[in-house]
């Protein structure tokens, strides 16, 4: 989502405004998000021209999130 900038004439630069932060937590588990986007991860890894130095680099990001 591209985030606008309020001007005279309303918003501009943007396709529409993000809502303000709600309180209260996290609405999905971390750990759940996690595997998601870990499993996205390694298939972007295998599947994408990544130079093998960056695929490690990528793998120890991952790994360092990981819960």
């Amino acid at each position: 989502m591209n985030v606008g900038r309020e001007g005279d004439e309303g918003i501009q630069g943007g396709d529409v405004p993000l809502p303000a932060p709600q309180g209260g937590g996290a609405a999905v588990p971390y750990r759940e998000v996690y595997a998601e986007y870990a499993d996205q991860a390694g298939a972007a890894l295998e599947g994408s021209y990544i130079p093998l130095g960056m695929k490690q680099y990528v793998r120890d990001y991952f790994s360092s999130l990981e819960p």
